[in-house]
């Protein structure tokens, strides 16, 4: 049961008594051993966190001393409120055709307005937002990409977590956080976790409405709640019906467009001459190819070790040809460790096991069971997953013959090979990760290039860097790093690298005393 004086505060922010015992409200009092438990006249007010018929956590909300008070349930899950909306079959099925966005908020009151306006798959994050500024009153960068994040130890975002198999399938979010500092922190918190490409953003009204307290002067709403009580209903659906996608997709005004400049390049670290002429970055699709028995396989092994050890990246990759213990997970080692397997000592396979597991992810059958068709579509939800749980960077699918490829009967292998590839770079755009596609030319004699590939042009045209490894001398330990195409000049230029294999430790190593070559 609710106090009538919490009814009464509920609907001076139009919010109805009877929206508020639907969703649960009630009210509480603290007892002498500290614990709160319900009470019709107490003057605490209680959130619930409810999932299916459980109230997993509650949010306690009380005024003392003149200053609001919050607290939750001591050793709780972390979970939205009103988080039955991605419990229930109904919702999510709208959620996931798009016909209905899940609204993200900053606290339960602008959630509850938003029920109350009409929009019943609006859920608030738990803990409100954090600090937008360090000790020293400095504004918080906060990273575009997720690859600094430890999902075990995300705790204030466990509530994403929680959920990620549901939220995954969400097609679209509508984040609608405070106007402020902290809330600003949160949106972006947010938008690096779910993916940009699926988040849209309130713009609130520029109506100056809220009176200050204290001098009456009036200010902005900042946020759903405030836009409820000031501005009434119709605000409240049109600043949610009109929501801006967040800047990475759409069509936007000059003025409107953020500046994001050129992108930042990040160097491999195989080599310097490799360095000079190729760099990736976040967003960026590459094509590698070569023949059979080449090194391209190693080569792509030794750049995603190299971008972890340099650059913190992490790597998801399907490895379609190579089992994975112990081909896959020893070549990973020797990459870390860069010593023939013979030499290494416990301390340093210690060391490189703890870096492989830290920094990388494995997209595969289970070797228990046959049931998982490992496609296209497959291949781009487990990365999205893994973008969402564990931050990687960069996903490398080697080799593409090794997929399931499902094309539609009516489809040439150009067009589903097209398709396949703007599905990639979809997602390497939306998600502000690398995809590094490994394919196999047709021919094996002579020097293969991009146009070689099998099944389509394609490769060769939407490629941002296209890298071929090659040698005329295949028993011999030169090797050619050819980079064949570089879409932005900021990554690089085309060029040929000598490298040399070294076949003591199947690891690259820069050639002596040459220059890269013009391509």
């Amino acid at each position: 049961m609710l106090n009538p004086a919490h009814v009464q505060a509920l609907e001076a922010r139009k919010i109805s008594g009877t929206l508020a015992t639907a969703m649960g409200l009630y009210s509480a009092k603290r007892c002498d051993d500290g614990s709160i438990v319900p009470y019709d006249t107490g003057k605490i007010l209680c959130f619930p966190y409810v999932e299916g018929f459980d109230e997993v956590n509650t949010k306690f909300r009380w005024t003392q001393d003149g200053k609001k008070r919050f607290q939750q349930r001591p050793d709780s899950p972390k979970t939205f409120f009103n988080a039955n909306v991605l419990l229930d079959d109904d919702m999510m099925l709208r959620l996931e055709t798009g016909s209905e966005s899940l609204i993200i908020t900053e606290g339960e009151p602008d959630c509850l307005s938003a029920i109350e306006c009409g929009f019943d798959a609006t859920v608030s994050v738990p803990d409100g937002a954090p600090p937008a500024r360090d000790k020293n009153g400095n504004l918080i960068e906060v990273p575009e990409d997720s690859r600094d994040l430890d999902p075990e130890n995300d705790i204030k975002y466990a509530y994403l977590t929680r959920h990620i198999d549901r939220l995954a399938k969400v097609k679209q979010f509508v984040i609608a956080t405070d106007d402020d500092e902290p809330g600003h922190r949160l949106a972006k918190e947010l938008v690096r976790r779910l993916g940009p490409a699926r988040c849209f953003r309130v713009i609130y009204p520029d109506d100056k409405c809220v009176p200050d307290p204290e001098t009456g002067e009036l200010r902005r709403a900042k946020d759903l709640n405030e836009v409820h009580i000031y501005l009434g209903e119709a605000r409240v659906r049109e600043i949610v019906e009109t929501a801006q996608p967040w800047p990475i997709k759409g069509i936007f005004r000059f003025s409107e467009y953020p500046d994001v400049g050129e992108p930042v390049t990040f160097v491999t670290g195989v080599s310097p001459d490799l360095d000079e002429v190729m760099r990736l970055y976040p967003g960026a699709f590459v094509v590698a190819t070569g023949v059979p028995g080449m090194g391209k396989s190693t080569l792509i092994k030794q750049i995603c070790v190299n971008m972890g050890k340099l650059h913190g990246w992490k790597t998801v990759m399907f490895p379609g040809e190579e089992p994975i213990k112990p081909y896959l997970w020893n070549s990973l080692r020797t990459c870390y460790i860069g010593k023939h397997r013979r030499t290494w000592s416990a301390e340093e396979r210690e060391a490189a096991d703890s870096f492989i597991d830290d920094h990388f992810r494995i997209i595969t059958s289970d070797p228990r069971s046959d049931e998982e068709e490992i496609d296209v579509d497959y291949i781009i939800e487990k990365a999205e997953q893994a973008v969402f749980r564990d931050g990687i960077n960069l996903l490398v699918v080697d080799p593409w013959n090794e997929l399931e490829h499902k094309r539609d009967k009516h489809w040439s292998l150009t067009e589903y090979v097209g398709d396949s590839i703007r599905k990639f770079k979809r997602f390497a755009k939306g998600f502000n990760c690398c995809v590094v596609i490994v394919a196999h030319p047709k021919k094996v004699d002579g020097q293969p290039g991009l146009y070689d590939i099998s099944d389509s042009a394609h490769w060769a045209n939407k490629a941002d860097i296209g890298l071929v490894v090659h040698s005329d001398e295949p028993m011999g330990t030169r090797r050619d790093a050819i980079v064949s195409k570089v879409r932005f000049s900021a990554a690089g230029r085309k060029a040929r690298v000598p490298m040399e294999f070294d076949r003591e430790t199947e690891l690259y190593v820069p050639a002596e005393q040459e220059e890269p070559i013009a391509a």
